[in-house]
């Protein structure tokens, strides 16, 4: 009977085509080709204005309907609760609902 291997828990040793945690060491792969540009050269927010000032209002009058009511409504009764909390708790509004004050 012979004894059972060691069991290891680091990086594999010997000699392996693939290597460890991003260090593959293997040989190099032929027949591909990567391209990339510059980040210098690069021009990320190109057009972004301007596509907006032609694109951005019509999208935003589009929606007008569905959040510019809803907020209008709820200016509406904003104010309204205030200018009424402050009628019930002034010394008007106690007389007229006939508390003390």
């Amino acid at each position: 009977m012979r004894p059972s291997s060691i069991v290891h828990s680091g990086m594999p040793s010997g000699h392996k085509w693939i290597g460890w945690w991003g260090a593959f060491g293997g040989p190099t792969q032929k027949g591909i080709k990567s391209y990339a540009v510059s980040s210098f050269q690069q021009n990320p927010f190109a057009g972004v204005f301007q596509g907006y000032f032609f694109n951005g209002f019509r999208r935003a009058a589009k929606q007008l309907p569905y959040s510019g009511i809803p907020f209008v409504v709820g200016y509406f009764i904003y104010t309204w609760g205030n200018k009424e909390y402050n009628y019930v708790n002034s010394k008007e509004g106690h007389l007229a609902l006939g508390e003390e004050h």
